[in-house]
């Protein structure tokens, strides 16, 4: 059984077209839909919820995580089923992402940048013939191995609305998890609120993502936060004991070998 985790708020016209596509697969997924329209626990929290309906069913070893504007291929499914059982130490993968209007190019094809609000690879589809370990996946489609989620958790609803995707890759590979870029799996991506400003509050909510990415990966301002020492450390002092450790470990090694020798 492969769960197919959906996301929905307000447009019934895209999640229609969505299941559609996935009504069509040679491989038939489960389906669960978050219903946000009414009670909005916003994107990262409904993915958790599903998330959770299935990490103890025995019979399921991958969840898929999947955009109600995005509109996969008719073989998407089973061709990330295939790339994940050939490929153990990947704990995440990704389809590529044709442009809705223009089946021949590809809008994204793995993460470049994450921050401030993330960059893709793209061009046209004729470039993209090989599979590509990559830094990280948009969360329109990603397929997530099981093992991996049960190993690192389930995603940080600090983040509601964006950076869940990049951060949660990121936090995989630190584990030694690998993400990549199925060039075989394909659907197009019509792209929704994630990608335009919409309105004030949508933004602001945007806005508090990307400065509590920049606390959890870039500053440290988030253990300054939970720390007892959040006066000592400035970003000098660490490069500082940063230095220092790393002379340490060089003057050890040097011991050992001598050791040995």
């Amino acid at each position: 059984m492969i769960p197919v985790i959906i996301p929905h708020y307000q447009n019934t016209e895209q999640l229609q077209k969505c299941l559609a596509h996935l009504h069509r697969q040679t491989l038939p997924p489960q389906i669960f839909i978050r219903d946000n329209t009414h009670h909005n626990v916003y994107f990262t929290a409904a993915i958790n919820e599903g998330l959770r309906q299935y990490l103890t069913h025995p019979q399921v070893h991958y969840f898929i995580l999947l955009n109600q504007d995005m509109y996969l291929n008719p073989n998407a499914i089973a061709e990330m089923i295939k790339f994940m059982d050939t490929h153990p130490q990947c704990g995440i993968g990704t389809p590529l992402q044709l442009h809705n209007d223009r089946p021949d190019y590809v809008a994204c094809a793995g993460g470049l940048e994450a921050f401030p609000f993330g960059k893709h690879r793209h061009g046209p589809l004729l470039e993209f013939t090989q599979d590509q370990e990559i830094a990280w996946g948009n969360g329109a489609c990603m397929i997530l191995r099981k093992t991996m989620v049960q190993e690192i958790g389930l995603f940080d609803e600090n983040l509601v609305f964006i950076g869940s995707d990049s951060d949660y890759c990121f936090t995989a590979r630190s584990r030694g998890w690998q993400v990549w870029s199925m060039v075989q799996a394909r659907g197009a991506h019509e792209l929704g609120g994630s990608s335009e400003i919409t309105n004030i509050s949508l933004e602001m909510l945007k806005l508090k993502d990307m400065i509590y990415f920049a606390d959890k990966w870039l500053t440290g301002n988030l253990y300054r936060r939970l720390a007892q020492e959040p006066q000592v450390l400035t970003p000098e002092q660490v490069l500082g004991i940063e230095d220092v450790l790393k002379h340490s470990l060089e003057r050890l090694q040097t011991q050992l070998q001598t050791q040995i020798k």
